[in-house]
C-alpha cells in the first residue's frame, strides 16, 4: 500500500479490529490486520512474508500496537486459513469452492460473446464474485476458466460457421490466401494508401471492388454468429496481424472467421478513405 492506501484499508473498525485482537500471539494479530486490509482492497486472500509487506506492518504496529515488542515468526497454515474463514465470515463472503464452477463458467459465455480478450474477462468475472459475495478463486482456477470459456466460444462459432458456409462462399475466402508472384490477395488488400493521389485511389477503388462481393456476405452471415461489434474487429485485426502462411494453418473455420471479419471492417474502411478523398479533392477545387 502507499500512505493513503494505508490510511484508507488498515484504519479498522472496531468489529475488524477486535477480530485481528481475539487472535493469538501479536504476529498472528500483526498479519491478520494486513490480511482483513488486503482483503478490503481487492478481495481476495494473498499469501505474504513479513519482508513483503514491511511498510504495511510498520504501519499497523505503530498504529494498533504502538510500544509492544514484535518478533516476526512464521504463520502456521492453520492460523493463515483460520483467519481466512474469519475475515470472509466478517464480510459476509464465501469461501470460493469447486461446485460455484459450473456457474462461473455459464457467466463467462455471454462474457465472452462480447469481448474475448482474457483481460476483460476476468475483469467482469472478478465483478460478478464481489457482487455475489464469493472469495475469487487462485490464478490457475481463472486461468483454466477462462481457456475453457474461450474453447467453447471457439466450438460455437465453429459450428456455426459450419452451418452458414456453403462452398461458394469458402471458395471466395480461400481465394484471398492463394498467393500471386511475392504478395497474396489478402496481403495487397492489407497496404494502406499512402495518400489522396489518383493513382493510390484507383488502387483503394480496385480494393473495394474485390472485397465487395466477400463484404455483402459477409454483411449477411455475421449477425447469424452474434458476435459483438468488438469482437468482430478483433478478429479483424487477427486476419491482420497473422502472415498468409499463419492463416493457412490455422483450423478452417477460424481462418473463415478471421477473414469474414477482415472482409466486412476493410470494406467500410476503403469506402471511408474514399469518401475522405472525395472530400480532399472538393475542398482543393473550391478553394481555387
Amino acid at each position: 500500500f502507499d500512505d493513503r492506501q494505508q490510511l484508507e484499508f488498515l484504519s479498522l473498525s472496531e468489529a475488524e479490529l477486535t477480530l485481528a485482537c481475539g487472535r493469538t500471539g501479536l504476529p498472528a494479530q500483526v498479519y491478520c490486520v494486513l490480511q482483513i486490509g488486503y482483503f478490503k482492497a481487492k478481495h481476495a486472500f494473498f499469501r505474504f512474508t513479513w519482508d513483503d509487506a514491511q511498510d504495511d506492518c510498520t504501519f499497523v504496529l505503530t498504529r494498533y500496537f504502538d510500544g509492544q515488542t514484535f518478533e516476526p515468526c512464521a504463520i502456521t497454515q492453520h492460523e493463515y486459513y483460520a483467519q481466512r474463514t474469519r475475515i470472509a465470515e466478517l464480510f459476509g463472503y464465501r469461501a470460493w469452492s469447486a461446485d460455484f464452477f459450473p456457474l462461473l463458467m455459464q457467466q463467462a459465455a455471454p462474457i465472452v460473446q462480447r469481448d474475448v480478450t482474457p483481460g476483460f474477462i476476468v475483469a467482469e468475472l472478478i465483478a460478478y464474485l464481489n457482487e455475489h459475495k464469493r472469495v475469487r478463486p487462485g490464478y490457475a482456477t481463472l486461468q483454466r476458466l477462462i481457456s475453457e470459456a474461450l474453447a467453447a466460444e471457439r466450438r460455437r462459432l465453429g459450428n456455426l460457421l459450419t452451418e452458414v458456409l456453403d462452398a461458394t462462399a469458402k471458395n471466395a475466402l480461400a481465394e484471398l490466401l492463394v498467393r500471386e508472384d511475392t504478395l497474396s490477395a489478402l496481403a495487397a488488400l492489407k497496404q494502406d494508401a499512402k495518400d489522396f493521389g489518383w493513382r493510390q485511389m484507383a488502387q483503394e477503388r480496385e480494393k473495394r471492388t474485390t472485397l465487395e462481393p466477400l463484404y455483402q456476405m459477409a454483411k449477411t452471415l455475421l449477425p447469424k454468429l452474434t458476435i459483438s461489434q468488438q469482437n468482430l474487429h478483433y478478429y479483424a485485426s487477427l486476419a491482420n496481424f497473422y502472415t498468409v502462411y499463419d492463416l493457412r494453418r490455422l483450423k478452417p473455420a477460424q481462418t473463415h472467421l478471421y477473414l469474414l471479419c477482415y472482409a466486412w471492417q476493410r470494406y467500410r474502411q476503403l469506402t471511408d478513405n474514399l469518401v475522405d478523398a472525395l472530400g480532399y479533392h472538393m475542398k482543393q477545387l473550391e478553394d481555387e
